[in-house]
Formats: C-alpha cells, sequence, structure tokens
C-alpha cells in the first residue's frame, strides 16, 4: 500500500532525524512530505520509530493510506509527476 505521510517537526534536529528516517522508507515528494510503498508491518514499525523522535507536544506527523482506486484519483499540478512503480528502499 501507498502511505503518503507528511510532518510538521517544530525542531530542525528532529526533522533532520525524522526526515533522515523517512528517506529509508520512500521518496521525498515535497519538502515535509513522503511517499511510501509499505506494507501495514512496515508502517506499524515506521510510526514506532517516528514516535520515539518526535515532541507529542509541539509535532504533527500524519500517516495518509492509498490504495489502486486512490491511486488513479490523484491529482497533481505544476511539474510534479506520480511514480507508481514500487521503488527499493532500505530500513
Amino acid at each position: 500500500m501507498l502511505w503518503v505521510i507528511s510532518y510538521d517537526v517544530t525542531d530542525a534536529k528532529r526533522r533532520s532525524k525524522i526526515s533522515k528516517l523517512l528517506e529509508g522508507y520512500g521518496r521525498r515528494a515535497q519538502y515535509s512530505v513522503f511517499e511510501c510503498d509499505i506494507d501495514d508491518q512496515k508502517c506499524a514499525i515506521l510510526a514506532k520509530r517516528l514516535e520515539r523522535e518526535i515532541d507529542p507536544a509541539e509535532d504533527d506527523i500524519r500517516f495518509y493510506p492509498l490504495n489502486g482506486a486512490d491511486l488513479q484519483r490523484v491529482r497533481v499540478l505544476g511539474k510534479a509527476e506520480i511514480q507508481y512503480k514500487k521503488g527499493f528502499y532500505i530500513t
């Protein structure tokens, strides 16, 4: 399943850790948005790893699941391109 994961992390050091962690699971779609093609088990592992890095009083991370039908309805404007191919990521 494709997960769109966005974050709003106030502290630069924590933000850097979050970004590096997400880079191991997917590709950056925008500055604070990643597209991760991972199964539910890897998603749960990723969520636990992210939870250890954030300050829950200040930071916000959101996971949005997209199935095949949802992907067909995604619209982009500008130079962005949807990449439907499953990539390979080291976690």
